[in-house]
């Protein structure tokens, strides 16, 4: 238990402050039941310990919608419920969470409340840009004209984190530190010679064994 606590959280921290969980290829219904177990496990740890001694923790969920979405009824209870109660607790014992989402108008209204400081980046869709009026300061209703526009890496932030609501700009990241989600370039991709058959095969392969592809060239060793 003490190992698994100790890699989930990194105490010590040995140089590595950072703990990344990649549940992409997991099942929907066993990812519900690993993200409620390590929300209960964090909140517990940070409970029971001491409390001077206890590194303040940051909590990050991707695709929050998924665990504590707006109707109850369309995700797992057990996970919702333990996203919530970090979002309502969770500031007593350090431990922090950050919502990330696509589609902030799927959100628990809940969790969305206890979010201090909000980062929204493009919204087109009207429901999205109905729900930042609602949370926007009355001063800064202006802002919500640009949302739909918004380039890569631009911002509106409010709220605790930030003095006054503000249109901002995301640093850029090293190459090797960007992650590898660029979205295809279609034009080039239908001009390339197609896959063959091997290609098929190795997919399955991969498929079926839960195994990271085979890689080639300079990217062979990343994997």
């Amino acid at each position: 238990m003490a190992e698994i606590v100790g890699r989930l959280l990194r105490i010590p921290v040995d140089g590595k402050p950072i703990t990344i969980m990649d549940l992409s290829g997991i099942p929907t219904e066993i990812a519900d039941v690993v993200v409620s177990l390590i929300c209960r496990l964090t909140f517990d740890f940070a409970l029971w310990s001491e409390r001077e001694r206890m590194p303040p923790v940051l909590l990050v969920c991707e695709e929050a919608h998924r665990y504590v979405p707006a109707i109850p009824e369309a995700g797992f209870a057990a996970a919702g419920r333990a996203v919530t109660r970090l979002a309502r607790e969770g500031r007593k014992y350090g431990i922090s969470l950050a919502l990330i989402t696509q589609l902030p108008s799927e959100l628990s209204a809940q969790a969305l409340s206890q979010c201090g400081t909000v980062f929204a980046l493009r919204l087109g869709q009207y429901l999205d840009q109905r729900l930042m009026e609602t949370a926007l300061p009355e001063a800064a209703r202006g802002m919500l004209a640009s949302l739909p526009s918004l380039r890569t890496q631009e911002a509106i932030a409010f709220g605790e984190g930030v003095p006054l609501p503000m249109h901002l700009r995301l640093a850029n990241l090293p190459p090797d530190r960007r992650p590898r989600s660029d979205s295809a370039e279609f034009s080039k991709a239908w001009q390339a010679k197609a896959p063959g058959l091997d290609f098929i095969n190795e997919g399955i392969r991969c498929w079926r064994q839960q195994c990271a592809k085979r890689l080639s060239g300079p990217d062979k060793n990343m994997l």
